[in-house]
């Protein structure tokens, strides 16, 4: 399982998590709100986009 996270005082706050299994056996793909990651172990990429980005998004951010 992967996560995105805004980092707000000193806490993680996942925006995303992995859980299910899509498109083949071992990509798992999430989306919620500005926030797509999917997850591929098989070719070891983990791939997180972030749309439609304004001001108030600025900050620090981390996979978990």
């Amino acid at each position: 399982q992967k996560a995105w996270c805004r980092i707000r005082d000193g806490q993680c706050e996942p925006l995303v998590e992995t859980t299910n299994p899509t498109r083949d056996w071992n990509t798992k793909l999430a989306t919620k709100g500005k926030v797509t990651i999917e997850d591929n172990p098989t070719h070891r990429i983990v791939s997180i986009n972030m749309s439609n980005l304004q001001t108030e998004d600025s900050g620090t951010y981390s996979c978990a």
